[in-house]
C-alpha cells in the first residue's frame, strides 16, 4: 500500500469519525431510566426472550413480531474502493409483523480491515452509516442502559422510518439492530420498539 493511500485512508477515517461524532453530540441521550424516550422496560409489549451466545446478548423482539427465516442477505458498507475498508452486517435474526409491516433484523458487524484499531472500528462504522444516509432525514442519539453504550440512528426515507441501533457487546464486537416500520404505523408501534430496545442486555 502506498504512502498516499495510507494517508488517504486515515484522513477518511478521521472525517467519518468526526461526522458521526458531530451528529450524535447534538443529540446526547440519557443513562438507565425506566423510560428515557428511547427505550422502556414495558414487558407487556415485549415478545419471547432470545438468548444468543454468539452475539453475547439477550433481547426480546416487539410483541407479535414473529421470527422468520433469515431472508435478508448480508449488507456491505464501504468507505472507499479498497475491499479491506468494508464492514459487513450479517443478520442473524429476522422478525416481522404482518399487520403493520414492521421488520427487525439483528446481527453482528464485522470487518476484514486489520489496520483499524479495535477502539476505532465502532466510530468508523457509525461514520459510514451517517455518510450513506446524508441525503435522507437522519438524526442520532447516544444513551446507556444495562451497561451497554448505544448509538441510535433514526433514518426517514420516503414512507419508512428505520431505527439503527449500534453498540458493542462485552467482547467488543459490533452488534446492530435495525427496526423498520411504515410511517403510517409509527405512532402505534413506537412503544413496542422502545420496549424491545429496553430488553437488550448482556448475556
Amino acid at each position: 500500500m502506498s504512502l498516499n493511500s495510507i494517508y488517504g485512508k486515515y484522513f477518511l477515517l478521521g472525517a467519518l469519525a468526526v461526522s458521526a461524532a458531530a451528529i450524535i453530540s447534538c443529540n446526547k441521550g440519557s443513562s438507565d431510566q425506566g423510560d428515557s424516550g428511547h427505550f422502556s422496560f414495558d414487558k407487556s409489549k415485549q415478545g419471547i426472550e432470545i438468548v444468543d451466545q454468539e452475539l453475547g446478548i439477550k433481547f426480546n423482539p416487539p410483541k407479535n413480531w414473529e421470527l422468520r427465516q433469515t431472508m435478508v442477505s448480508k449488507k456491505i458498507e464501504s468507505g472507499g474502493s479498497n475491499p479491506g475498508d468494508q464492514f459487513i452486517y450479517h443478520p442473524t435474526y429476522i422478525f416481522f409483523n404482518d399487520s403493520t409491516g414492521g421488520l427487525l433484523s439483528a446481527g453482528k458487524v464485522e470487518t476484514s480491515d486489520t489496520s483499524l484499531a479495535k477502539s476505532t472500528r465502532l466510530n468508523f462504522y457509525k461514520g459510514l452509516i451517517n455518510s450513506k444516509h446524508k441525503n435522507d432525514n437522519i438524526s442520532a442519539v447516544n444513551f446507556v442502559h444495562s451497561k451497554l453504550y448505544f448509538s441510535q440512528f433514526r433514518v426517514e426515507k420516503q414512507n419508512l422510518i428505520s431505527y439503527k441501533l449500534i453498540f458493542e457487546n462485552t467482547a467488543g464486537e459490533i452488534i446492530e439492530f435495525d427496526y423498520t416500520i411504515p410511517l403510517t404505523h409509527l405512532e402505534g408501534t413506537q412503544p413496542y420498539i422502545n420496549a424491545s430496545i429496553g430488553s437488550i442486555r448482556p448475556q
